[in-house]
C-alpha cells in the first residue's frame, strides 16, 4: 500500500482481461473501492474536488474509461457530484451547516458523543500517530508542569457526515493516560476511560476562544478558504483531585459551530 498525490493504491496481481486472480473484482471495482475508502475515512472530505480522471488513471494504472465508470458508480451511490467540465466533488450529506452547541464537555463528555447522540456520522482521523513526548517549554508554561513531564499527544481532525469540523492537538498527562498511545482506531471515551482506569473524574474545564483567519495548513485540513474565519480555542480540563490532566488546542470551522454557554450572574452585577 502507498500514497501518491492522495490516491490510495493496492498492489493486486491482475490478468490481461482486467480481472483479479480470484475472479471477483474488476478494475472498476478496485477503483470504486479505493476511492470509497478515501471518502469514508475522511481523506477526501465533503466539497473537495477529486484528482482528475487522468491523474487517477495514471496513478492506479487503469484507463480513463475505467476511472469514469468508477466515478459514475460513486455518484449513483450518492458519494460524489460530477460537474461537467468541472470535475468530481465529494457530496455533502447536508446542504446546510450542522450547528454544534456547547459546552459539549458538560453535556456529553465530548464533541463526538454529542454528535452521535444527534444521529450524525462521526469520524476521527489522526494527522499523526499518537505518541509520548516531553512537555517542553511551551507546554510547561501552558500546563504549569515541569518541562520534562511526559505527555500523551493526540493530533487529529473530527469529521461529521464527512465534513471536517475541527482540528485538535491534545496533550494528556502520560502517567494517567499514556496507555492510550497507539489506540488511534475508533473512538475511546476519554473521561470514561480515565474514571475506569484511574478512579479520577473530570470535574472542571476552562475554554478560551478567539476568532481569527486560518493558516494555509488549517484551511487545507478544514477544506475552507483562507478568508473564512476559524474559532481558535485553548481548553484545559481538571480532575476531581485538582489535577490538570488535559490541554487541547482546537481550531474549528467557524461556520459550523455555535457555542451556547449558560452561567449564573453574580449578585454584585445587579447592584
Amino acid at each position: 500500500m502507498w500514497y501518491t498525490c492522495g490516491i490510495y493504491q493496492r498492489q493486486l496481481p491482475r490478468r490481461e482481461d482486467g480481472i483479479t486472480p480470484l475472479g471477483k473484482e474488476t478494475k472498476i471495482d478496485e477503483v470504486v473501492d479505493d476511492l470509497r475508502e478515501h471518502i469514508v475515512r475522511g481523506f477526501y472530505v465533503a466539497g473537495q474536488r477529486l484528482p482528475s480522471e487522468r491523474e487517477i488513471a495514471e496513478e492506479m494504472g487503469v484507463s480513463r474509461v475505467t476511472v469514469r465508470a468508477a466515478l459514475l458508480r460513486l455518484q449513483a451511490d450518492n458519494l460524489l457530484d460530477i460537474v461537467p467540465r468541472g470535475g468530481a466533488f465529494v457530496r455533502a450529506p447536508n446542504t446546510k451547516a450542522i450547528i454544534a452547541s456547547g459546552p459539549e464537555l458538560k453535556q456529553a463528555g465530548s464533541f463526538i458523543r454529542m454528535m452521535e447522540r444527534q444521529g450524525r456520522q462521526t469520524l476521527i482521523r489522526f494527522l499523526e500517530p499518537s505518541s509520548i513526548i516531553p512537555a517542553g517549554e511551551n507546554l510547561e508554561v501552558k500546563m504549569h508542569i515541569d518541562a520534562g513531564t511526559t505527555l500523551l499527544r493526540h493530533y487529529r481532525i473530527h469529521l461529521i457526515d464527512r465534513v471536517p469540523y475541527r482540528i485538535l492537538d491534545s496533550y494528556y498527562i502520560a502517567s494517567l493516560l499514556g496507555d492510550l498511545v497507539g489506540r488511534d482506531e475508533g473512538y475511546v471515551p476519554l473521561f470514561k476511560w480515565l474514571r475506569d482506569h484511574t478512579g479520577l473524574i473530570a470535574t472542571r474545564a476552562e475554554e478560551r476562544l478567539n476568532c481569527r483567519m486560518p493558516s494555509i495548513e488549517e484551511a487545507m485540513l478544514l477544506n475552507i478558504s483562507r478568508g473564512q474565519p476559524v474559532i481558535d480555542m485553548d481548553r484545559y480540563v481538571w480532575a476531581n483531585d485538582d489535577t490538570l490532566f488535559e490541554y487541547t488546542h482546537i481550531v474549528a470551522n467557524g461556520a459550523l459551530h455555535e457555542f451556547d454557554y449558560v452561567y449564573p450572574i453574580d449578585e454584585e452585577a445587579s447592584t
